[in-house]
């Protein structure tokens, strides 16, 4: 019984706060099928440049994974990685719909390892701004 109290308080802070504050992707903010749905539209307007495997053969376009994941994804918030994904691609941005847009933006994390979890993430931009990528190790 007193196990539960801890898990109750945390959740009932949660629930009184409205926030999800100082949330990390290591929690698993979103689902398996989210991160495959990104996979298919990742392969079908992003691998052209940025390569099947996320390591792009120009120079000019940034890998997604290993060391520049780790250098420009890791601390930042889901929403800035989010932004930076809707001005995708150059001369087309918004193309997309931004639930396109945010299921690329978890498929490149489960690449990198990020756990997925129960919840599918949602293009909800306030909630987007309190989750931070954390280091999948």
């Amino acid at each position: 019984m007193s196990a539960r109290i801890p898990t109750a308080c945390f959740l009932l802070l949660i629930a009184t706060s409205g926030s999800f504050a100082e949330s990390t992707t290591s929690q698993g903010v979103f689902t398996e099928e989210q991160a495959k749905r990104g996979a298919a539209a990742y392969g079908a307007n992003c691998a052209g440049c940025h390569g099947a495997d996320l390591h792009s053969t120009d120079r000019e376009v940034p890998d997604l994974t290993g060391r520049p994941f780790k250098d420009g994804w890791v601390s930042k918030t889901i929403f800035e990685k989010f932004e930076a994904a809707r001005e995708m691609p150059p001369r087309e941005e918004r193309s997309l719909t931004d639930q396109i847009y945010l299921d690329i933006v978890t498929f490149i994390l489960r690449f990198n390892k990020v756990p997925a979890g129960a919840t599918e993430l949602k293009s909800d931009e306030q909630l987007l701004r309190q989750i931070k990528i954390g280091d999948p190790g």
